[in-house]
C-alpha cells in the first residue's frame, strides 16, 4: 500500500514525526521534508523525498534531490537525480559536527552513525579532502583513494595524493605514502605518510627555517623552531639561527592574554655574529640582544589601579646583522616605559614610571629610575561644599599641588653599568603650588590670573674649569670639565601671569553667488608676566676660557633634572592678536543643509611685549605667526620676526630704534616657512566604489604591497579591489636669519637654509591578477634617492608568488616566495633571497 503526498513546488513542505513504537527503534525524532513530494510505502516502512529534499537527525544534516529514509533499518541513502541529458543535479550533502560532505551517493545507519560515501568532497579547517570511497564512523572516517588541497576547486590546481588515510575529526588527518601533484601530473616530492594537524583554537607544531647563503656567514637556516599553543591564555615560540661559519641566535616569543584583566606578548632574542674568516683582517665578532615587552591591563580589571609597560631595548648592531622589519632597521631612537598610577578617591593621585631611551647611532642612553609623582587634584578653598545658588568671583578660585622625585642618568650604553655612572646618577625633587583665579568681566572679557610657586630640591651641582691634559704623544691640551659635588641644594621660584582676552566677530554676507558669508574672529590678548630673580648669584659662576681668554658664565645646577632657576627678573607685558577667517559656501554634497564651512586662515597672530624689568632692549621684536590648510592636504605654516633695534657693525643688537636711525619702524630679522603635503589618492577618489561583498574580502590597503612581520618577512595580500592608489608626503622649510656679521666679513646679509623631504609609495594592478607596489623618496639634501622598495605580487589561486627588490642602500637584496595562499600548508613553499646582510 502506498501512500502519495504531493505537495505544490515552493509552498510550505510536509513536516513528519515518527514517534518510538518498537525497542529497535532510534531513540530521536527525525524531521524530513522535501519540496517537490514525500512517498510513503507503510508496508516497507520506508519514505521517498523527491527534490530539494532534506532529513535532520540529532546533529546529522542530509540535503539531497532524492533520499531514501528505511524506518525498519534506520537507513538512509541519498543521491542526485539525472535531467534528460543525463547531468546529476542536487547531489547528496552530508553535515555532521561542522563537518560537510559533499558526494555522489550517501548511504548512512541512524543506531550505528556508520555510513558509506561514494567520490565524496568534504572540508577539514582550510583544506578539501577528496576521496573515491569513504568510510564513516561518528569521530573518525577512512578514506581510500584520495587526496588533500587547500584549493577550493573540484579538479584543484594541486593536491597530495594518498591511497588511503584516517580522519579524527577535529584532531589530525594520517595519511600512507602521500605523493604532491600539481593538475594531475605526480612529482617525485613524495612521504612515507602524512601527518597534518586539524584541530581548532591552537595547536603545537614545527615551525619551518628559511634557508639561504650569506656572503661572509655562509649557508644558514632561520626561524627553526617549536611552537607551543599551551593554553588559551598564553603560548610559546621557540627558535633559533644557525650558520656554517658559527654565527646563531636563539628567540622566545610569548603571547598572553587574560580576559577583563590583561594582553600583551614578550620577545626576547640573543646572538653572536661572526663576520669574515677567522685570523684574516675581515674577521669580526658582535654580540647582540632584543629584549621586547608591551603589557596592556583592560580598563575593567581595576576602577583606579592601572599598570602598563612598553619596552624595547636592543644592542647597536642587532638589526644591522639580525633578521629585522624596515622600519626596526630604518630606526635608531627607541624608548622604553614601565608605569604605574593610582587615586585615592579622585583627590590624591600617585604615578610611579622607570624609562629608557636610547639611540643606537650615537650610543647615547637616557635612564631614569623612579620617576614619581604625587599630586592633589584640583579644589577650590572658597567655595562650600553644598553651595546653591549662583558663584561669586572668589568661589572659582583653584589650588592644585604637584610632586615629582627623579633619579636620572645620562651616558652611553658602554658606561650604563659602570659604578660610578650610578655613584653620579641626578637625584632631583619638584614642588609646584599653582594657584588660578579666573573672573569674567560684563560677560564679554576674560579676567585670568595665574601665580605658581616652584621649588626644586637637589642632591648634587656641578662646577666648571679648564683642566690641562696631556695626549699619547706627551702634547699639552686643554679640556672643559665638570666636577661633580654632593650636597643638597634648594631652588625657589615663583611666577605671576595676568591676562584679558575677550573675541570680536565680524561677518559679511551675500545674497548673490555660491559664497554665502565671510566670518573674522579676532582674539585680542594683553598679558602681563612678573617673574622676579629670588636666588640672586648664589647658584651663577664662572670660569676661564683658556682658549678664549674670556670669563664664562654658567650655573651649577644647569644640567640638573629640573634645570635652573631664573636668574633674571622678568616684568613683561604682551599684546598679541590673533585671526581666524572662515565662509560658508553653497554644496550639494551637504543634502541637509545645502552649505559647507570652508577656513581660509586658521590662525595669523601679531605679537610683541616690553620687559619693564630690563635696563636697555625692552621691547621684543615683532612676530607675525600662522598656519592654514589648503585642499585638505596641504599644511602651511610661516614665522616672520621684525627687530625694532638697530645692529652695529660687529653684528650686536644696540639700544637705537631703527625709526630713528634709519627712518623705518622695523628690520626684517628673520622668517620660516614650512609646508607639508599628505596627498593620499586611490580609484575610490574618482567615484569607484566597492561592493560589500568585496569589502569583506579585501585585506587591509596598504600604502606598500606587504608589511613585514617580527620576522622581517612579508604576511599580507594586497587589495585588488582597489586598481592603484598612490600616497605622497613632501615638506619644505625654509629659514631665513640675519647674518649679525655680514658688514665684517662682507658677506651676505641673510642666511637662507632650506630643507626639503619628500616620500612616495603606491601600488597598482596590471591584470586582475598581477599586483605592483613601490616606496621610494628624494635626500635633497645628499641629492639622492633615499629607502626604494619594489614589489610585484601575483594570485596564483590558491598559491602566490612574492618579489621584493631594493635596488640600492643600506638594505640592498632581493627575495623571491611561491607558497600556499592557507596557512596550514603555509610551510609549503620555495623561497629564495639575497638581503642587505649579504653584502656586510
Amino acid at each position: 500500500m502506498f501512500i502519495i503526498s504531493s505537495l505544490p513546488f515552493l509552498n510550505q513542505a510536509q513536516n513528519d514525526t515518527i514517534k518510538r513504537i518498537s525497542p529497535n527503534a532510534i531513540e530521536q525524532i527525525v524531521t524530513y521534508k522535501s519540496v517537490d513530494s514525500i512517498v510513503i510505502d507503510v508496508k516497507m516502512r520506508k519514505a521517498y523525498l523527491f527534490k530539494t529534499a532534506e532529513v535532520l537527525y540529532e546533529d546529522v544534516e542530509l540535503y539531497a534531490d532524492y533520499i531514501e529514509i528505511d524506518f525498519k533499518n534506520n537507513e538512509l541513502f541519498a543521491s542526485g537525480i539525472a535531467d534528460s541529458s543525463g547531468n546529476i543535479h542536487g547531489s547528496p550533502k552530508l553535515s555532521q559536527d561542522g563537518s560537510d560532505f559533499w558526494a555522489q551517493e550517501i548511504k548512512y545507519n541512524f543506531t550505528t552513525k556508520k555510513g558509506k560515501i561514494t567520490s565524496v568532497i568534504t572540508t577539514e579547517g582550510e583544506g578539501f579532502v577528496h576521496g573515491k570511497y569513504v568510510k564513516k564512523f561518528d569521530d573518525y572516517s577512512f578514506i581510500k583513494d584520495g587526496l588533500y588541497t587547500t584549493c577550493e576547486l573540484d579538479d584543484p590546481h594541486f593536491e597530495i595524493a594518498f591511497t588511503k588515510a584516517k580522519f579524527v575529526n577535529g584532531k589530525k588527518i594520517i595519511t600512507g605514502p602521500a605523493y604532491l601533484s600539481f593538475a594531475g601530473i605526480p612529482t617525485f616530492l613524495a612521504i612515507p605518510f602524512g601527518y597534518f594537524p586539524n584541530e581548532k583554537g591552537r595547536s603545537s607544531g614545527l615551525v619551518m627555517p628559511t634557508f639561504g647563503e650569506a656572503a661572509n656567514r655562509g649557508f644558514y637556516f632561520e626561524n627553526l623552531g617549536y611552537y607551543f599553543g599551551i593554553s588559551d591564555n598564553f603560548d610559546l615560540l621557540l627558535a633559533g639561527d644557525i650558520y656554517t661559519r658559527g654565527s646563531w641566535a636563539v628567540k622566545a616569543l610569548s603571547n598572553y592574554v587574560f580576559r577583563y584583566k590583561c594582553s600583551g606578548f614578550v620577545d626576547v632574542s640573543y646572538a653572536q655574529n661572526f663576520m669574515g674568516e677567522r685570523y684574516t683582517p675581515s674577521y669580526s665578532k658582535a654580540n647582540d640582544f632584543k629584549i621586547k615587552w608591551e603589557h596592556n591591563q583592560d580598563p575593567k580589571s581595576h576602577p583606579v589601579t592601572r599598570f602598563s609597560a612598553h619596552v624595547d631595548i636592543v644592542s647597536r648592531t642587532f638589526n644591522k646583522y639580525n633578521p629585522s622589519t624596515i622600519n626596526d632597521y630604518l630606526s635608531n631612537q627607541y624608548t622604553s616605559k614601565i608605569n604605574f598610577s593610582t587615586n585615592i578617591k579622585n583627590i590624591f593621585f600617585f604615578d610611579a614610571s622607570m624609562s629608557y631611551s636610547q639611540s643606537t647611532q650615537t650610543g647615547m642612553v637616557d635612564f631614569a629610575l623612579p620617576d614619581m609623582n604625587l599630586s592633589v587634584n584640583q579644589f577650590y578653598p572658597f567655595r562650600k561644599k553644598n553651595k546653591v545658588g549662583k558663584l561669586k568671583w572668589y568661589d572659582n578660585i583653584s589650588l592644585k599641588w604637584n610632586s615629582q622625585f627623579t633619579n636620572s642618568i645620562s651616558t652611553y650604553d658602554s658606561l650604563l653599568v659602570k659604578r660610578q655612572t650610578w655613584e653620579e646618577m641626578k637625584v632631583g625633587m619638584r614642588h609646584v603650588i599653582p594657584l588660578t583665579i579666573p573672573v569674567k568681566i560684563a560677560k564679554l572679557i576674560n579676567w585670568n590670573t595665574n601665580i605658581t610657586f616652584t621649588e626644586k630640591w637637589y642632591l648634587q651641582s656641578i662646577t666648571k674649569g679648564f683642566d690641562t691634559l696631556l695626549d699619547v704623544h706627551g702634547n699639552r691640551y686643554s679640556m672643559l670639565t665638570d666636577t661633580f659635588h654632593r650636597r643638597f641644594n634648594a631652588l625657589h621660584e615663583l611666577s605671576m601671569q595676568t591676562a584679558l582676552t575677550t573675541k570680536i566677530y565680524l561677518m559679511t554676507q551675500f545674497k548673490k553667488g555660491n559664497l554665502l558669508a565671510i566670518r573674522h574672529v579676532i582674539t585680542p590678548n594683553l598679558n602681563f608676566l612678573y617673574n622676579p630673580d629670588l636666588m640672586g648669584d648664589r647658584m651663577n659662576g664662572t670660569y676661564f676660557n683658556t682658549i678664549t681668554g674670556q670669563e664664562v658664565p654658567y650655573s651649577y645646577y644647569e644640567k640638573s633634572n629640573f634645570g635652573s632657576v631664573n636668574t633674571n627678573t622678568q616684568a613683561n607685558l604682551r599684546l598679541s592678536i590673533s585671526n581666524n577667517i572662515e565662509m560658508k559656501v553653497k554644496s550639494k554634497r551637504d543634502t541637509i543643509t545645502g552649505t559647507r564651512k570652508l577656513v581660509l586662515v586658521e590662525d595669523l597672530t601679531l605679537s610683541m611685549f616690553y620687559n619693564f624689568a630690563a635696563d636697555s632692549l625692552r621691547l621684543s621684536p615683532l612676530t607675525i605667526s600662522g598656519r592654514t590648510t589648503l585642499f585638505k592636504q596641504l599644511y602651511l605654516t610661516f614665522n616672520i620676526g621684525f627687530d625694532p633695534y638697530c645692529l652695529t657693525d660687529s653684528g650686536k643688537r644696540i639700544n637705537k630704534y631703527e625709526v630713528k636711525e634709519n627712518k623705518k619702524l622695523f628690520r626684517f630679522s628673520s622668517s620660516n616657512i614650512s609646508v607639508g603635503l599628505n596627498w593620499r589618492l586611490d580609484a575610490s577618489t574618482f567615484g569607484r566604489k566597492k561592493k560589500e561583498d568585496e569589502k569583506k574580502e579585501s585585506a587591509t590597503n596598504n600604502q606598500t604591497i606587504f608589511t613585514e612581520n617580527s620576522l622581517g618577512m612579508p604576511n599580507t595580500r594586497p587589495d585588488f579591489n582597489n586598481p592603484w592608489s598612490v600616497t605622497l608626503n613632501y615638506t619644505f622649510a625654509y629659514n631665513v636669519q640675519e647674518n649679525p656679521y655680514f658688514k665684517i666679513n662682507y658677506d651676505k646679509q641673510y642666511i637662507n637654509t632650506i630643507v626639503q623631504t619628500l616620500n612616495i609609495a603606491g601600488d597598482f594592478s596590471i591584470t586582475r591578477k598581477w599586483k605592483v607596489g613601490f616606496t621610494t623618496g628624494f635626500d635633497f639634501t645628499n641629492k639622492s634617492l633615499s629607502y626604494t622598495s619594489i614589489d610585484i605580487y601575483r594570485d596564483l589561486h590558491c598559491w602566490e608568488m612574492r618579489f621584493n627588490w631594493i635596488p640600492f642602500g643600506g638594505r640592498k637584496g632581493w627575495s623571491f616566495t611561491i607558497n600556499v595562499k592557507a596557512s596550514v600548508l603555509q610551510d609549503m613553499k620555495f623561497n629564495m633571497k639575497r638581503d642587505f646582510r649579504n653584502n656586510l
